[in-house]
């Protein structure tokens, strides 16, 4: 990671091709948009933008409103960079801006910052609180607040949809000049460090050749192979063994039960194997370590049984690897959410409060707790209000009243109905039936 620390945006983006996609964006939908640094700061904005965004501009006239509105952008885009999608959020002055990342190698080096809008109709309220919002800023109020009449108003599912187009215009435009590149990198980094790990290159290559040599490189077949990668990347555990023991059967047949053979081909298909994980999600330099335990393990083998057990258990290390480097990031920001539910569960929580506090949109939450615990956010909250509750049932000098309170319950009526339809009795029974046993 080293030698990409001093990476730029500009080192990595096409200036002049982001200005036209970003001035097509905003002619399109009618929104400000401009890309910003790592710190916030405008890098590239676009010679369409001035004209949808007097607000903002309005706003930045002040020093403290420029460092304001860098601090919302950088916040927004390094959110949305931790989460790998687009970020919907509030700015300084109470309105609606969202974020698509820029990443390089895992390092954030900027966003494509869009905005203001609006998900409400202007109304007294609204517009005191943007004019409290930036009431110690030196600007022209007059021509703020005629400025803000100008601001489009966006249903939710029309801001969703916006995020979601510069998202994906962000990763397609980035595609070829980051991503490529990063793999780029990692691949000519596993190929270097693996020759050094495993046998001298000369002596490698030579084995190859002679493999190649001997069998005929139409008998083999490729189609098995990139089907296996497939599968690896996909992290199919069923599907990629299946396949692998087919290709071994083939390089056995086509090697003449040759052992030195076998070991440079399977070799071969090893190092395309740990490509394919890396491209999974898999961590590189987690896998290169494994590469030189389990190939000095190669080197040792000698019988072709012993050489098919060991390729099955590099397989599954592998894949292991590709689950893990997936479930890190989804099990720590659960495990905030679960942890900040237990905490405050005798509050009123919802969901978009609790996503706040991870620093996740609701909608990524709620995905996390079906995909991961298989229920909702709501069942989960109540799961754990009920049981507190059943806790509290053995004090009897608590009434009913007292203790839907406790629990995050302002109605004791609505708490009784919830707690019959989770226990199938009310709380009167339940603790009558407690101190009977």
């Amino acid at each position: 990671m080293k030698e990409w620390d001093n990476i730029h945006l500009e080192d990595v983006i096409d200036i002049d091709e982001m200005k036209k996609i970003l001035n097509s964006f905003i002619l399109a939908t009618g929104l400000g948009a401009i890309c910003v640094n790592d710190k916030g700061e405008s890098a590239i904005v676009p010679e369409e933008h001035e004209a949808y965004c007097s607000f903002c501009k309005i706003i930045r006239s002040d020093p403290e409103g420029r460092r304001r509105c860098a601090d919302s952008m950088n916040k927004a885009g390094k959110l949305a960079a931790k989460l790998g999608e687009p970020y919907i959020s509030r700015c300084h002055a109470g309105l609606i801006e969202f974020a698509a990342p820029i990443l390089f190698n895992d390092i954030y080096l900027g966003s494509i910052s869009c905005g203001p809008v609006l998900m409400w109709e202007w109304d007294e309220i609204a517009i005191q609180e943007f004019l409290n919002l930036t009431a110690d800023l030196n600007i022209n109020r007059e021509a703020l607040l005629a400025a803000s009449r100008e601001i489009k108003v966006l249903t939710g599912r029309n801001v969703q949809a916006a995020a979601e187009l510069l998202y994906i215009t962000a990763n397609h435009f980035a595609k070829s000049s980051i991503i490529t590149l990063q793999q780029r990198k990692e691949l000519s980094e596993q190929q270097s460090r693996l020759a050094e790990m495993i046998f001298e290159h000369k002596k490698a290559e030579e084995r190859i050749r002679l493999l190649e040599e001997r069998v005929k490189c139409e008998d083999y077949p490729m189609d098995k192979e990139n089907e296996l990668l497939s599968n690896v990347r996909m992290g199919d555990r069923t599907g990629a063994k299946k396949i692998l023991n087919e290709l071994l059967a083939v390089i056995f047949l086509r090697s003449s039960g040759n052992i030195e053979l076998i070991k440079a081909r399977v070799l071969e298909l090893v190092i395309v194997i740990s490509r394919a994980a890396v491209e999974g999600g898999a961590s590189l330099d987690k896998l290169l370590g494994l590469n030189y335990s389990f190939i000095s393990e190669l080197a040792e083998k000698n019988r072709f049984e012993d050489i098919c057990s060991w390729i099955v258990k590099v397989l599954d290390t592998f894949l292991d690897t590709v689950y893990e480097s997936r479930n890190i990031k989804n099990s720590a920001l659960l495990g905030e959410a679960v942890r900040y539910i237990r905490e405050n569960y005798n509050e009123n929580l919802s969901l978009e409060d609790v996503a706040q506090k991870v620093f996740i949109s609701p909608y990524y939450l709620s995905h996390l707790f079906r995909e991961e615990l298989g229920i909702t956010f709501l069942e989960y909250l109540t799961r754990i209000r009920i049981e507190e509750a059943k806790k509290l049932l053995q004090d009897r000098s608590l009434t009913i009243f007292d203790i839907s309170a406790r629990v995050g319950y302002e109605d004791p009526g609505y708490f009784s109905k919830v707690f019959k339809k989770n226990m199938g009795v009310s709380p009167n029974q339940y603790r009558k039936n407690t101190a009977q046993g």
